[in-house]
């Protein structure tokens, strides 16, 4: 009948509006899908797509985040994008035209993707200012906070589907490290500190100036001139598992409560425990890394990780980067080496020039003495450094999800 015609046309109807405003949810997903991927890429990557080649990456410096960061991915075709304000990023999208989702379509009516800095209006001005980015620290309580960690990264995107709309809001945050470093140099066999040798434990700051040492580096310690010692991480200069932790020269190793521990009962770590994360996601770094010879620059900003000996042709001199260097092998450091981050030695470690490292330093050596070995170089805490340099380049995770 006409009656039965009509209500069977309206339940289609119905049906295939429910259908379209579902899917249009699975477009918004798949626009967060598209920043995360980007944020998850490297500076200097490329892309070719609508007749194109430019860097897709999306992201902040981690070490200094900027307040008022914020970055646009429109649904257009390189070159005609809008212009951005002072403090914006305003990219295209790396989806191939010929079969657009409709995320981020600002000429169809809708706002484009954004991602920017979780913030907290602390002072209730309704400025982004420096202090009032939420940050991510697994070690604290509650992680989020303002004071330590990397930034909580906040993309919003708005899904369209024939005239219906979803609008999906995600929260980001790299994969927190849970550091576990006991001291700045850590060996399971003996070391060997000579010359003018500085290992500190104190937990230093990351804006500690390179090539500080003792006791200039005082002031960027996190224990107010150490009378806060237990409380502010700080640690013991030198562990060893039960190896001798030999000195001469002039060397110079402070630490809490003492500067070196040598006790049979330390436990060396693996890499992936002294970071606090899991041995699969440490292959998936290990497996993907930014650099693979200390040749690859002079100026290193990420993962390296050198399979076999970085020695002779392939040591390290006058290298300066920041991030995670981990040799499975034996690693010599000459000239002026600086690296913020951890440093990580399957084999033994030799460092004959004027090495500086801000974060921690864990050598599992192959012979019992001078397994580490330095004269002239300077070693100091950090545990933001490890956090923060290490940290900042671990993969994206979702830390929660919402609709809007």
């Amino acid at each position: 009948s006409v009656g039965l015609v009509y209500f069977s046309s309206s339940e289609l109807q119905i049906s295939s509006n429910q259908r379209e405003h579902t899917q249009a949810l699975y477009v918004a997903e798949a626009g967060v899908a598209e920043a995360v991927a980007r944020m998850n890429t490297r500076p200097g990557s490329t892309v070719t797509v609508n007749g194109a080649t430019w860097d897709p990456w999306i992201g902040d410096d981690p070490a200094a985040p900027d307040p008022g960061w914020r970055t646009e991915i429109h649904l257009s075709m390189p070159g005609t994008l809008p212009l951005p304000t002072s403090t914006e990023v305003v990219t295209a999208t790396v989806q191939p035209n010929a079969g657009w989702l409709r995320y981020g379509d600002t000429a169809a009516g809708l706002d484009p993707i954004v991602v920017e800095h979780k913030w907290e209006d602390v002072d209730g001005d309704g400025i982004r200012d420096p202090g009032e980015i939420v940050l991510y620290d697994a070690d604290q309580f509650p992680p989020q906070n303002l004071t330590s960690g990397l930034p909580v990264e906040v993309i919003t995107v708005p899904g369209n589907l024939n005239g219906s709309r979803r609008d999906v809001m995600a929260e980001v945050i790299h994969i927190p490290l849970s550091v576990r470093a006991t001291s700045a140099i850590s060996s399971d066999n003996g070391v060997n500190l000579t010359g003018n040798m500085a290992g500190c434990g104190h937990n230093h700051s990351l804006a500690t100036t390179p090539g500080t040492k003792i006791p200039a580096c005082n002031p960027f310690e996190e224990c107010s001139f150490r009378t806060l010692d237990l409380t502010s991480g700080c640690q013991v200069a030198v562990q060893t598992t039960g190896d001798v932790a030999a000195t001469g020269g002039s060397s110079d190793l402070e630490g809490y409560p003492t500067w070196a521990d040598t006790s049979s009962t330390n436990t060396f770590l693996e890499v992936w425990e002294y970071l606090g994360i899991s041995q699969a996601q440490w292959l998936d770094i290990r497996n993907s890394p930014d650099y693979t010879s200390a040749n690859d620059a002079t100026n290193m900003d990420g993962i390296v990780v050198v399979s076999g000996d970085a020695t002779s042709g392939e040591k390290f001199n006058g290298n300066v980067g920041r991030g995670l260097l981990y040799v499975d092998g034996d690693l010599d450091i000459s000239g002026n080496f600086e690296w913020s981050g951890f440093v990580y030695c399957e084999g033994n470690c030799t460092i004959t020039g004027t090495a500086w490292i801000l974060g921690a330093v864990a050598v599992r050596g192959t012979t019992t003495t001078n397994a580490f070995a330095a004269g002239n170089s300077t070693v100091l805490y950090s545990r933001d450094a490890i956090n923060v340099y290490v940290g900042g380049r671990m993969k994206f995770q979702t830390l929660a999800w919402s609709e809007f």
